[in-house]
Parts: structure tokens; C-alpha cells; sequence
């Protein structure tokens, strides 16, 4: 038994190269194929199984593996997504560009009885296609490819952790537990996908309703903000303004922290928008060619349009030193930045009114 064992590793030390060639192939495809669908994940692990994990499947299982690349899963890959319906969008990715062996591949979240809870989770075993420009040799290499969600993955994890392989790996009292908590995460893994489509449909009504003229009424948040920074030819007007000051190109910035600013100017609503930026545009516009016209930039923010107003709003308001003090607090500001920014207002205020 330990010369087979020997000649078996022996075999692990030949070929393991070409899987590490194999996984320098596969793993980018992967990625860059996701990224071009526009599905992030959040993981793409991979590993090559190391001797002692085959010595020890081998001597579990002689019977089964009679050699190494027997094993489909010398390379295994991971990919761990947020939504349900990204693991079907995943596999269809996958049957695109890999050969897939059906007999050995499983999808474990059919394979559970209705009435029953567990480990939830797709497997397929892959190939590369043979014709399409790879090693030939690679293409005769089997390797598995894992595809499940966060809470899928997590339950995984906890059951590896306890050693729950088997109805036998616990005790019977624990077992309905361990059901009923499989059972909680596949709902949540439900309600999370109705979460973000009924996000994804609440974004393109308001860009709907914002093309359209009449989201007036729609409360500011951030959807709302970057649809409206996005749609609204005012804003998109006083941002082309603000960047040929500089001659700069305009960079995406997340407009998040400006929901604290607007709050603060009493700003709840799209309608109430409108007219912030009607009556600051023409200040807005001054105070960034006072501020740009002699700075060398060559970018700028795509909320440089929103920056400005605000200023033009502190500047031509009557807000006094303490309430700019609490405005420059807002969000992470600290004492020292909000006292030097006051000042600033304070200063450019008295200039324009001399």
C-alpha cells in the first residue's frame, strides 16, 4: 500500500505544474468575463490542493481515485456572489466559455427533498475546451468550480467548522436546528433579491419621473441625487462650466456626503433642488472662477456643482459663525477644518459685500 501510495504522489509531483498552468488560465478568463457581465462578486478564491490533502483523500478513498488526476478537484475554484439569481447567471457565463462533464457535475440546491433544509450550493466539474487555442494537454484536465451565495457560503462554513457532514455528524436532537437555521438563510437569501429589484425598479422610476419633469414631490436621497446630478441639464450645465475654468475632464465622486449639506439648507425634496440650484447658480459659477481661474487642475469632481452652490448658499446666506461652524462639523468634518473653512466664508462674505 505504500508503494502505491508512493507511485500515486509520485504522479501529484509530475503533474501538478501543468495545474498550476491550468489556474493561471482559468482564474482570469473567469474574471474578465464576469466583469464584461457586469457581476461582481464578492470572491474568486482558488487553490490547488497540496500532497498532503491528496495523500489523505487518496487513503480515504483508494478505491475511487486509482490515480491523481482521477481527482476533479485538484484545482478548485470559489466564486461567492451576493444574489441568488447571480448563481444562475454565473452558470450561464460558465456553460459559455468551459466544457462542462454533466454526469459528475451536481447542483446541490435540487437535489434536496422539498420538505428539507441544508447545504445549498452549485458544482460543476469544468474543462477547458479543446480547438480554442489552449495547451492540449491542459484540456484533459478536470477542475471544479463552485458557485454560491454569501449566506450559502456561510452556512457551508459553519457546517465544515462543526463537522456536519452527514445526518450522522450530529446528534439527532440538533439536527432540526440546524434544518430550521438553512431554512432561515434560504429565506433570506430570497428576501435580499426582492430587496435590490425593488432598488433597481425604484431607480429607474426616478430617472424616469426626473426626465419626465415631475419628480418634484420625490424625497432627496441618494438615488434620487445621482439620478438628478446625472439627468438635470442645469446641473450638467453648471458642472461643464465649472471644469472649463481648468480645461479639465470630469471624474465620478459619490454625492452621498452632500445629503448632510442639503439637509442643512432645508433641502428634502427634487422641487426643493430645483430651486436651490436656480437661485445659487450664478453665485456658484463666480465663487469657482474665483477659486479655479489661476489653479492648474486636470480633473475635476463631478460634484464640484453641488460644492459650489453650497458655498454660494454659506456665502450670499446669513448664517452666522456658529451655524458655519456646524455646517463644516457635518459628516466627518473636525474642529480645526471647520474653523478654517468659516473663516473662509466669513472673508470671501465680506469682500463681495464691500
Amino acid at each position: 500500500m505504500n508503494n502505491l501510495m508512493d507511485l500515486r504522489l509520485q504522479e501529484y509531483d509530475s503533474e501538478i505544474d501543468k495545474y498550476v498552468q491550468l489556474e493561471s488560465i482559468v482564474v482570469p478568463i473567469l474574471e474578465e468575463k464576469l466583469r464584461q457581465a457586469e457581476i461582481t462578486p464578492m470572491q474568486i478564491a482558488h487553490r490547488i490542493k497540496t500532497k498532503e490533502s491528496v495523500a489523505g483523500k487518496l487513503e480515504r478513498k483508494p478505491n475511487k481515485y486509482p490515480t491523481v488526476t482521477k481527482m476533479m478537484d485538484l484545482l478548485g475554484v470559489r466564486i461567492i456572489c451576493y444574489f441568488s439569481n447571480q448563481v444562475d447567471q454565473i452558470a450561464e457565463i460558465i456553460r459559455g466559455i468551459l466544457k462542462i462533464d454533466e454526469e459528475n457535475s451536481i447542483d446541490k440546491r435540487k437535489t434536496l427533498e422539498p420538505n428539507t433544509f441544508g447545504y445549498l450550493s452549485l458544482h460543476y466539474i469544468c474543462s477547458l475546451p479543446a480547438g480554442e487555442g489552449y495547451p492540449e494537454e491542459l484540456t484533459r484536465l478536470k477542475f471544479e468550480i463552485q458557485i454560491r451565495t454569501v449566506l450559502q457560503h456561510t452556512w457551508a462554513e459553519i457546517e465544515h467548522d462543526l463537522g456536519y457532514k452527514t445526518e450522522f455528524g450530529i446528534p439527532k436532537e440538533l439536527r432540526r436546528n440546524f434544518s430550521r437555521v438553512a431554512g432561515l438563510l434560504e429565506i433570506a437569501d430570497e428576501a435580499f433579491l426582492q430587496i435590490r429589484q425593488s432598488f433597481q425598479e425604484y431607480e429607474l422610476d426616478v430617472r424616469e419621473r426626473i426626465a419626465n419633469d415631475t419628480a418634484d414631490d420625490m424625497h432627496l436621497d441618494l438615488v434620487t441625487l445621482r439620478a438628478y446630478l446625472e439627468l438635470s441639464k442645469t446641473m450638467q450645465g453648471l458642472l461643464a462650466e465649472i471644469a472649463a475654468i481648468t480645461n479639465s475632464i470630469v471624474v465620478e465622486t459619490s454625492p452621498e456626503s452632500y445629503i448632510l449639506n442639503l439637509d442643512f439648507f432645508g433641502v428634502h425634496t427634487l422641487g426643493e433642488m430645483n430651486e436651490f440650484v436656480r437661485e445659487g447658480y450664478d453665485n456658484a459659477v463666480f465663487l469657482a472662477r474665483k477659486a479655479l481661474e489661476n489653479v492648474e487642475l486636470d480633473e475635476v469632481s463631478s460634484v464640484a456643482g453641488l460644492h459650489y452652490l453650497c458655498r454660494a448658499h454659506l456665502v450670499n446666506g446669513d448664517y452666522d459663525e456658529k451655524q458655519l461652524m456646524n455646517y463644516y462639523m457635518l459628516g466627518e468634518g473636525t474642529e480645526n477644518r471647520a474653523k478654517q473653512q468659516t473663516k473662509n466664508i466669513l472673508r470671501i462674505r465680506r469682500d463681495i459685500r464691500k
